[in-house]
This record gives C-alpha cells, structure tokens and sequence, in this order.
C-alpha cells in the first residue's frame, strides 16, 4: 500500500512539473517574440534616424559597364550607406562573396591590427543590411572602411558583384 502512495505523489509531482515546463515555453516565446520586435525596431530607427540627420559629404554612384546604376552611395565620414537599385537576394553571390569573402578579408586584417595595438576594436569593419523581403537587402552601410583606398577597392568589387547579380 505504501508503494502506490509514493506513486500517485510522483505522478501528481510530474504532472505539475509538465505543466511549469508548458507554461514556461509559452513565456519563452512570448519574450522571445518581444526581442525581435525589438530588434526590428531599433534596427529601423537606428538605420534611418542616423542617416537622417547627418548629411552626407559625397553621393556616389555604382554604375555597371553599360552606365546602368546599380546602387547609390552616400558618403559619410565614418560609413558609406549604399541603396541598391533593385533589392539583393542574401542566399547566392552577394552574400558568398562581396560579404562572407571580401568583407571578411578585410575584418580579418582590422582583428589583426587590433591583436597588434594598432587598431580599436570599434574601428574594426563591420556592416549592416537594411531589408525588403525576407532574404533579402535594399541598402547597407559598411562602417569604418577607414581609407580612400579602401572605399574605391569596396566600390569596386560592389560594382563587379552587383554586376554579376544583376545580371543573372
């Protein structure tokens, strides 16, 4: 007899605790539902309230061979902000190789300065996508590209990627 009541008390102890755990894992995605209305909201107001009210100090264009425009781009002191002409699908050759292989060569190089003490860690390349669709991106602003040399050599390789997505 005494067996049974240690098992009735395990079972209700059980129940309760699948109950706590169903309970919890609706908060969790209520929160977690919460952050990325967050996150979508800073990130708009963040990326228009600062181009905004800063102006910029040249407007640029990525024009392709024929003199097509394929993105326009808005020159500030610490960033470029590059609007596509139409938008740029993140699964295909912008992203492996304009993002993932070229821009990350040169996060590379910043981390190296960095590790040497030449270098900040927020003046370390980085960038940001502004999008349309899911998967997709409408304009961007890559920060801390530091040196004239390095905005022709980004603009550059944008207008070669932009005209290999564009044209197909």
């Amino acid at each position: 007899m005494r067996v049974d009541v240690d098992v009735q008390k395990m079972l209700e102890v059980r129940k309760m605790l699948e109950e706590k755990i169903a309970k919890l894992q609706e908060e969790l995605k209520l929160y977690t539902a919460l952050l990325e209305l967050l996150d979508k909201s800073i990130g708009e107001r963040s990326f228009s309230t600062a181009a905004e009210v800063a102006k910029p100090e040249a407007v640029e264009e990525v024009k392709g061979r024929g003199g097509e425009v394929y993105a326009t781009v808005e020159v500030y002191g610490n960033y470029l902000y590059i609007k596509f002409r139409e938008p740029v699908k993140l699964d295909g050759l912008f992203k492996r190789f304009f993002l993932d292989k070229f821009l990350q060569k040169y996060k590379e190089e910043d981390a190296r300065e960095v590790r040497q003490g030449t270098l900040r860690q927020e003046e370390v390349i980085r960038y940001e996508l502004e999008g349309g669709e899911e998967g997709e991106a409408t304009a961007m602003k890559i920060y801390n590209y530091r040196t004239e040399e390095r905005k022709r050599e980004i603009l550059r390789v944008l207008r070669w990627t932009l005209e290999k997505v564009y044209s197909g």
